[in-house]
């Protein structure tokens, strides 16, 4: 299969959730039939630039990068990415010199070091062109701007404008931290002088590192099943927890599809015109393609989350989210066996879009 004009891939967030993007993945490899990542530019948010980073180390063997990426989330415990951290938890409603939260990440430090630390492989793919770019995004609690830290081939990709910001250097394990630090669970990051948490925070236009890096085709991975609805519909009071987690799920989530329903909006615009008159605005047409779980994570989540340890669990009943829509508990489930049936049904569900996927490349 041949790629059609510059294809990008979107790695949003969604915490342990992210693991179904890597089952979709591993059905492109299958599909695609190629040695090499068939994506010119790779840009994730939150746990997704996880993922996007093992992608882009590994751009010259696509099957390769599946499978570490494959390796690393079915081998989880959730001791491997965080512990309850009492001390954290105390200091949260004191004066403290650590910035404050409930979670203690230093094992997911450990981890990502451990598997994603050599944070010279990009720019030698860049150098060898089997890739031109790889984004990640971070909300900067400094100045409430959005930073996109990238490395890319291509020499104009900066930007600055209302809120959003981007940083070209060489990206390591303190900026997969900072993408990833879920608000008030896990701890902001600190790069250089200033802090930064979940990128999904301040990222209203996820799709525009991609457009940046000169995609004219973008394919998204997402977590949410958006043929479900959000909440109970019933007369349910909801606790903190699960407010939280709302809140959490409408940050992966609404940013995107806000931002894919704007790029459909130009793509009939521009549709609409002459040569002259798209050239004088200076939009181009970009496919968008996103697949979504056909299943909704949160159900399996409810199977697996015994899994937890003893102590998370006794925390998420103590601060009301355990049980009902399992939304928090999805997040924060790094478990292997949860993560298996993740990437199986990414892996259905890819296969299953064959004919899309297809249309997408070709």
């Amino acid at each position: 299969m041949q790629i059609k004009g510059p294809a990008s891939l979107i790695l949003p967030g969604g915490g342990a959730l992210a693991a179904y993007q890597v089952g979709v993945l591993k059905a492109i490899a299958e599909l695609f039939g190629s040695r090499c990542l068939p994506f010119e530019s790779i840009s994730g948010v939150s746990a997704g630039a996880l993922n996007a980073t093992a992608l882009a180390q590994d751009a010259d063997n696509f099957f390769d990068a599946v499978l570490r990426l494959e390796r690393i989330w079915t081998g989880l415990y959730t001791h491997n990415v965080f512990t309850l951290d009492y001390n954290l938890m105390r200091g949260f409603m004191t004066k403290s010199n650590k910035p404050p939260s409930f979670l203690n990440v230093a094992p997911l430090a450990e981890l990502l070091q451990r598997e994603l630390g050599n944070d010279r492989l990009v720019e030698a793919q860049l150098k060898k062109g089997h890739l031109k770019g790889l984004a990640v995004t971070a909300s900067n609690y400094s100045t409430g701007e959005a930073t996109t830290f990238f490395e890319s081939s291509i020499e104009s990709l900066y930007w600055h404008d209302h809120r959003r910001d981007s940083v070209r250097t060489r990206i390591g394990v303190p900026h997969l931290l900072a993408s990833a630090a879920l608000p008030l669970l896990f701890p902001p990051q600190r790069i250089g002088n200033e802090y930064f948490v979940d990128g999904s925070l301040r990222m209203t236009e996820p799709l525009r590192p991609a457009i940046k890096m000169g995609a004219d085709r973008i394919l998204v991975i997402g977590v949410r099943n958006e043929t479900l609805p959000l909440g109970d519909e019933g007369d349910y009071q909801p606790g903190v927890a699960e407010i939280a987690g709302f809140t959490l799920d409408s940050l992966f989530a609404e940013n995107l599809n806000t931002d894919i329903e704007r790029m459909q909006q130009i793509n009939h615009m521009l549709g609409h015109m002459n040569w002259w008159q798209r050239k004088k605005t200076g939009l181009r047409k970009t496919k968008v393609m996103v697949i979504r779980p056909s299943q909704d994570l949160r159900v399996i989540a409810a199977r697996y989350a015994v899994k937890l340890p003893r102590g998370i669990r006794l925390f998420l009943r103590t601060v009301g989210g355990w049980g009902h829509e399992w939304r928090l508990p999805s997040f924060l489930l790094f478990e292997g066996v949860f993560a298996r049936e993740l990437i199986n049904l990414g892996y259905d569900d890819g296969l299953r879009q064959r004919p899309k996927i297809n249309d997408f490349f070709s």
